[in-house]
């Protein structure tokens, strides 16, 4: 198949929720990019077979459905920047209900991220392995998209990010320290995915 798409993208754990509310509240709304109430669910292996060579293939729920697969981290030398292939487009919204009785009906489905993921790890046998919530805001600054993410676990507990994807990850740092400077906010780098995040709070990865 064609070469896959990469998503590359500079991450940034913000430690509180006034910090997080001060990068917000302190930088202008994207126009045209409304804020974004999304519900994520993972699927993977009884065994983790994704999550554990760092894979993730997840069904979002939002204004549309959304079937994603991604396969990387973060790149070795570049704390919180994830240079990962990412595939994903719209499927029809009946899926995820079908998906979560039965998920290997995703393994039939005819999309690309699917394509990839039978690239990768051939024939699997899927389950639903999690779900988190995303409330994602929109923010500008210098020219670049800020995704201010607040993400809300299972069990009620949340964490804040701030990610902007980029080809120039330095210059982006940069960036980002001047605004975390200015506002006096106490971040750093993300060295995990949300799904990772999960998965290290129910003991599943370390």
């Amino acid at each position: 198949m064609p070469d896959e798409p990469r998503e590359l993208e500079l991450k940034y754990r913000i430690d509180s929720e006034p910090d997080y509310l001060r990068i917000v509240d302190s930088l202008p709304a994207a126009p045209e990019r409304a804020d974004s109430s999304l519900r994520n669910y993972y699927f993977d292996t009884q065994s983790y077979l994704l999550s554990r060579s760092q894979g993730m293939l997840r069904l979002r729920q939002g204004r549309a459905v959304v079937l994603c697969f991604k396969k990387g981290g973060e790149r070795e030398g570049s704390p919180g920047f994830f240079d990962v292939v990412e595939v994903e487009g719209e499927v029809r919204k009946e899926l995820l209900e079908e998906a979560l009785a039965q998920p290997d009906v995703l393994l039939r489905e005819p999309h690309p991220a699917i394509h990839s993921v039978l690239k990768h790890y051939g024939q699997i046998e899927l389950e639903p392995i999690g779900y988190l919530d995303t409330l994602r805001r929109y923010r500008l600054h210098e020219g670049r998209l800020l995704e201010c993410d607040e993400v809300t676990y299972p069990d009620g507990s949340r964490a804040f990010e701030v990610e902007v994807e980029t080809t120039r990850p330095e210059d982006t740092r940069k960036a980002l320290l001047r605004i975390f400077d200015e506002l006096g906010i106490s971040a750093s780098p993300q060295r995990h995915s949300k799904l990772q995040g999960l998965l290290r709070k129910d003991g599943i990865l370390p």
